[in-house]
């Protein structure tokens, strides 16, 4: 019995630790930064939902420092973060550009170099995939990319 409540004191205490340390605080929001609104994006290739993609969201603004990014989950959906971590994008148009980098197996020869899995066609400066982050609704988009044969082996 003594040993039971024992274990529990102690499972109480690091329990209480732990989520008293796990959270680093978000810095102050830097000046400037505009209203955010929550936006996730569903990415398929081939098809199929695909985990580890990172979506960056260029804005056409040009000026415009804010890049809204995420990384997609095992179910192929990145839930967009902007700028020191603070959760949501800012309204306006982008264009979305997607990577996913494989980088050499183990035993490669040694000038191998990294694979990209996603077609250099949605990389920053070629991606022709536009969507709009609006204030009154939902931000939840979708967006299937061509190709997918080689993520599929």
């Amino acid at each position: 019995m003594l040993r039971k409540i024992l274990f529990q004191i102690i499972l109480l205490i690091l329990v209480l630790t732990g989520l008293n340390g796990c959270h680093k605080p978000l810095p102050e929001r830097p000046q400037g930064m505009p209203a955010l609104y929550p936006c996730t994006v569903s990415v398929t290739f081939g098809g199929r939902p695909i985990s580890g993609v990172q979506v960056v969201l260029v804005p056409e603004e040009k000026d415009s420092r804010w890049r809204p990014t995420g990384l997609t989950d095992s179910r192929g959906i990145a839930v967009l973060s902007s700028s020191y971590g603070y959760a949501g994008a800012p309204e306006g148009k982008y264009t979305a550009t997607f990577s996913l980098i494989r980088e050499p197996e183990e035993g490669a020869s040694r000038g191998a170099s990294s694979l990209s899995l996603i077609p250099l066609k949605y990389s920053p400066g070629k991606s022709q995939e536009k969507i709009e982050i609006v204030s009154k609704g939902k931000n939840d988009i979708t967006l299937s990319l061509d190709g997918g044969e080689e993520y599929r082996k």
